[in-house]
């Protein structure tokens, strides 16, 4: 095999590398959006319970619905709130232990987009490497491949 033929073959491995690479960053990047997303909703959740919490007395209060609708309601029991522990069971718990609940939630949602972030870096520091095999191969073929000069085309 040809010393040009392998550089095309290796510029096409890379290529397809740099395309699966490109796929799988994509991936993460959404994986990371939507923990971001689930961060911003635990970290409303918390303020509206800590506002619960500030405020016992409160005849009335602005209950997040989701969605960015909200809707003016009376506590019953202030100082309780109901969590879904999964499965469709709701249980009762102290606004106190909801934030509690909330914070782990919020430790383990970061630890998991730090994770997530750290193996994109991985991957985009992989496509750069790639990116600069795949040029210097470009370039070599380039100067391979130079023009042949036929003296019977010019007039």
């Amino acid at each position: 095999m040809s010393e040009e033929q392998k550089l095309k073959d290796e510029f096409q491995r890379i290529s397809n590398e740099l395309q699966q690479f490109d796929e799988f960053g994509k991936h993460l990047q959404s994986q990371i959006e939507s923990l971001q997303s689930y961060l911003i909703e635990l970290s409303r959740t918390k303020t509206t319970l800590i506002g619960l919490k500030e405020e016992p007395d409160a005849e009335e209060v602005l209950l997040q619905l989701g969605s960015g609708v909200m809707v003016r309601a009376k506590p019953l029991e202030p100082k309780k709130v109901f969590a879904n522990v999964g499965a469709g069971v709701t249980i009762s718990k102290t606004i106190e232990e909801a934030i509690q609940d909330i914070n782990n939630r919020i430790d383990e949602v970061e630890k998991e987009r730090l994770a997530l972030a750290d193996q994109l870096s991985q991957i985009i520091s992989q496509i750069n490497e790639r990116e600069r095999r795949a040029q210097a191969i470009y370039q070599q073929l380039q100067g391979t491949s130079k023009p042949t000069y036929d003296p019977n085309l010019v007039s």
